[in-house]
């Protein structure tokens, strides 16, 4: 009897910085799979993340860090599943030459690697998306210097999951929401 090959899953994972203990948790479930007596020797999961032990990227001084992510990592439209993660921040601001197809600039990375995965996925039915969204209070303090750039990235967030929803308030996309990085575990 000949064995075929594991099923190879390439795994992208989006996230702004504020939620380094789920992208650690997200991880280490990937890696974890690799042992899962029910997957050993069927599936090969390759994990795609900035963030990854060993998975640093290179940035030359004449990109910008999307420009440098998308050089060196498969864009999230090339993966099988694309797991996003938000709570405080949209992320980081994309240059003007990020344009969204109709016309108006991505407003973050996050973002723009979100929108790239849904795409292709009603185009092609895959990438699989995961949209996840951290429902923790945030506590600002307004002595705090970066005070206003925390609350105008919160309200990018909140903006983000409204259009989530049409004017009549149904679901456009889901997402799942939690509220610790203890509960994103359980749930993903």
């Amino acid at each position: 009897m000949v064995e075929s090959p594991p099923l190879g899953l390439k795994v992208f994972l989006a996230s702004p910085g504020d939620v380094g203990d789920e992208r650690a948790l997200a991880l280490k479930a990937l890696e974890s799979l690799g042992y899962d007596a029910r997957l050993r020797g069927r599936v090969a999961i390759e994990t795609i993340a900035w963030d990854k032990p060993g998975g640093d990227t290179p940035m030359l001084a004449t990109m910008t860090p999307q420009e440098a992510i998308s050089l060196q990592r498969p864009k999230p439209s090339e993966c099988d599943i694309v797991v996003v993660i938000f709570w405080s921040r949209l992320g980081t601001p994309l240059p003007e030459t990020y344009i969204r197809p109709n016309g108006e600039r991505y407003r973050s990375g996050t973002e723009w690697e979100y929108l790239d995965a849904c795409a292709a996925s009603q185009q092609t039915g895959r990438p699989k998306v995961l949209l996840y969204r951290r429902t923790e209070r945030l506590g600002l303090d307004p002595e705090d210097p970066d005070f206003t750039a925390k609350v105008d990235q919160w309200k990018r967030v909140k903006r983000f999951f409204a259009e989530c929803r049409t004017p009549d308030g149904s679901i456009r996309a889901g997402y799942n929401e939690y509220d610790s990085p203890d509960s994103f575990r359980k749930k993903f």
